[in-house]
């Protein structure tokens, strides 16, 4: 097992990107993430196995044999294995109901992600979901009762004011220059008057000169 490998990806990890190692739930597509590499020294394979065991993962010898904390047992995956790409077909029983072993797995998550009265970045609730390969109303209940609101991500509200700054300086600049390009047709119209008037001035003018020189 030590020497199983996983696809790396880099990811989101504080303020910055990091190389993590990639887990694939062979049912759901649901996926995990191991950060192995955040400054000069990269941890083994091994050390991402335990990781993902840690989090509820059944972690096999190829990506064929791995399944998230909703599919670790047999039961729950019998006839809904599926392949990359294809979607898993769907089911008439009821939603399974969150076990205190499934409640503590989120809340450890939640515990990693979720600072003070607010998710860090990039987490939300639906990202957090997808990391478990759990409902995300699991996350939610989880996250109300324990922790608190879900709150705005400092980062997205950060980001959202930006564009909103942005945008209404491109509104106003748009305004600008259809009132000046205005202007500028308007002085063009005058100028090719005012042009027409000169004209006019200076037939006059030989007019004048042609009269008074005979």
């Amino acid at each position: 097992m030590s020497e199983r490998e996983f696809p790396e990806e880099s990811i989101p990890y504080g303020d910055k990107s990091v190389k993590a190692m990639k887990i694939t739930c062979a049912c759901c597509d649901a996926v995990a993430y191991f950060p192995f590499q955040t400054g000069a020294s990269r941890k083994p394979p091994g050390a991402a196995i335990q990781h993902f065991q840690n989090k509820g993962w059944v972690v096999g010898n190829g990506p064929r044999k791995d399944f998230c904390p909703l599919h670790a047992s047999p039961a729950k995956r019998k006839g809904t294995t599926v392949m990359a790409n294809t979607p898993a077909p769907t089911s008439a029983e009821k939603p399974r109901e969150m076990t205190r072993e499934d409640r503590r797995i989120v809340h450890d998550k939640l515990d990693e992600v979720y600072g003070k009265d607010a998710y860090k970045s990039p987490w939300t609730d639906a990202a957090v979901a997808k990391d478990l390969g759990v409902p995300r109303d699991w996350v939610v209940q989880t996250r109300e009762h324990f922790f608190g609101p879900a709150a705005s991500n400092p980062l997205f509200d950060e980001i959202l004011a930006g564009m909103a700054q942005i945008e209404a300086a491109f509104k106003g600049y748009a305004v600008l220059c259809a009132d000046a390009a205005k202007a500028a047709e308007l002085q063009k119209l005058a100028h090719a008057d005012l042009c027409k008037q000169m004209d006019a001035y200076r037939a006059l003018a030989r007019k004048v000169e042609r009269e008074v020189g005979r």
